[in-house]
């Protein structure tokens, strides 16, 4: 039993020192990335033209220009032969969804894990040859697989979307099933799916439901270099790769502010998860005394919330210390202020901590 108890500790401190890795690592690369994407798209702002789909090809040739308007798929539909599905698209997607276990686990304090298990709709198969429990298999083949079907010829007025393009015209409309299909035996038309799940309401494991998915757009916009009679991916002075492409008729202004907001959105997550990873690190390293000082009636719960408080705060501080390092170099206003404030949480740390030890000698 003791044996258990240590590795348990073991396990637990091991973990949270490669989750507080992990998270400094990441916040480190966020803030680099996101630098890279800032430089990007300023650079992107000074540098694009913005031209009309029908310019002349060769007067825009290696520049990296934004356009857009109404586009034609030259192809005559797109067909999932399988089913016999058709559809004049610029792209079409098979999804085929097998109804499966899943396994989920839990870690307590002690480094002991336990095990769940539910039943939920995956697209591909999930190998439940390495559950922990028995009792949970998994089909190990399936009949049909997803599969995505693009359009070879795109043209948007003088020219033509490079299969990269075609490929980042995303499946945004469900098609209906229709009679005239290809049903196997054994499946049936249920709603939006084509199925042999006898209720699909009430599904059982091994169960598939099939659906298709189409692009609907009647228009595309675009960011990138030309080429030619088609668009290449431009490369800003920072290495970053653009050959951005999206649904409407778009202005270069809207489309630029776009990519900043996807990378807003991007960079605050991955802060947000690398604080987390640096935080359940660090409650890890402590979890053993946290426990034991949790037996105390009532100033138990007062210690450890202490301890929580100052693991958050030290957390908080790491975080801010690697963003500032990473922008020092290239935002140093901002880097001063995030200073201050961790200069700020580092007091609140001395008093948390000075507080204690006051309290001590005046029970003394």
């Amino acid at each position: 039993m003791q044996d258990k108890k240590k590795g348990g500790l073991f396990a637990g401190v091991f973990f949270g020192l490669i989750l507080v890795i992990v998270g400094t690592v990441l916040l480190w690369w966020n803030e680099g990335n996101n630098v890279r994407n800032i430089k990007t798209t300023d650079e992107i702002e000074k540098t694009v033209v913005e031209i009309a789909s029908k310019s002349d090809c060769k007067e825009y040739e290696d520049k990296l220009v934004a356009t857009g308007g109404k586009f034609t798929v030259k192809d005559k539909e797109l067909t999932d032969s399988t089913f016999n599905v058709s559809v004049h698209t610029a792209a079409l997607s098979r999804i085929v969804e097998i109804y499966q276990w899943e396994e989920e686990s839990e870690t307590d304090d002690d480094g002991n894990t336990t095990y769940s298990y539910k039943k939920v709709w995956h697209e591909g198969l999930i190998d439940s040859s390495d559950f922990h429990r028995s009792g949970h298999d998994n089909p190990t083949s399936a009949a049909y697989k997803s599969e995505d079907t693009f359009a070879e010829d795109v043209i948007l007025g003088n020219f033509h979307l490079s299969s990269t393009q075609i490929e980042k015209m995303s499946t945004n409309k469900e098609l209906v099933p229709y009679e005239e299909m290809t049903i196997p035996e054994g499946y049936e038309i249920v709603g939006e799916f084509v199925t042999d799940a006898a209720d699909l309401e009430n599904p059982q494991i091994g169960d598939v439901r099939i659906k298709w998915m189409y692009n609907n757009w009647k228009e595309v916009s675009l960011i990138a270099q030309v080429k030619g009679t088609t668009f290449v991916s431009w490369t800003s002075e920072v290495g970053k790769k653009v050959n951005y492409v999206t649904g409407g008729n778009h202005t270069a202004a809207e489309m630029i502010q776009d990519m900043r907001t996807q990378d807003k959105i991007m960079k605050w997550l991955l802060r947000l998860a690398g604080f987390l990873a640096i935080l359940i690190g660090y409650m890890s390293f402590i979890s053993p005394l946290t426990k034991l000082v949790g037996y105390i009636p009532f100033l138990g719960n007062v210690v450890n919330f202490m301890f929580f408080l100052t693991i958050f705060l030290l957390s908080l501080a790491q975080s801010l210390l690697v963003i500032i390092i990473a922008w020092f170099r290239f935002r140093p206003l901002l880097s001063i202020g995030l200073l201050a404030i961790v200069a700020v949480i580092g007091v609140l740390l001395f008093f948390l901590k000075k507080k204690p030890a006051q309290q001590n000698v005046q029970t003394a």
